[in-house]
């Protein structure tokens, strides 16, 4: 019976050592796995109303996840660039994007963050985007209500 305790001690040790991140080759003993990211992607960040925000991961991501975002016709929708990796924003039809005051388009460089703005005047459409830098894998899309 002793010995099944020793083994049964032995077992709930590992287990607690584990969970709490173990130790490297020095004996340092790491910190525990963090929980996970939010935001769809986004680690936790916290996007404004109407907005897309870039994620280091190449994601662009909304509010409660997702990558479609709802608008009325002619709001003004913005993508932010905070993730310190370089993105764009490409239009599949340029011409329906239009640009907010001195919105630009094209690259929003990082370290520093930037961000511009397009508005859609057509009710029932869809604006699909994507990053050229990163490829399909990154890509959105604006339904306007």
């Amino acid at each position: 019976m002793r010995k099944i305790s020793c083994l049964f001690g032995a077992l709930i040790l590992a287990i607690g050592v584990i969970s709490c991140g173990g130790s490297d080759s020095t004996g340092t003993v790491g910190g525990g796995g963090g929980g996970g990211g939010g935001g769809g992607g986004g680690g936790g960040l916290v996007c404004a109303a109407n907005s897309f925000c870039m994620s280091s991961g190449s994601t662009f991501f909304i509010n409660g996840g997702g990558t479609i975002l709802s608008v009325a016709a002619n709001t003004a929708v913005t993508w932010t660039n905070d993730s310190g990796v370089d993105h764009d924003v490409t239009f599949d039809d340029p011409s329906t994007a239009l640009a907010v005051g001195a919105g630009g388009s094209g690259n929003i460089a990082a370290p520093a963050s930037g961000s511009h703005q397009r508005q859609f005047a057509v009710s029932g459409s869809t604006h699909p985007f994507h990053c050229t830098i990163h490829g399909s894998i990154m890509h959105g899309t604006v339904t306007v209500m």
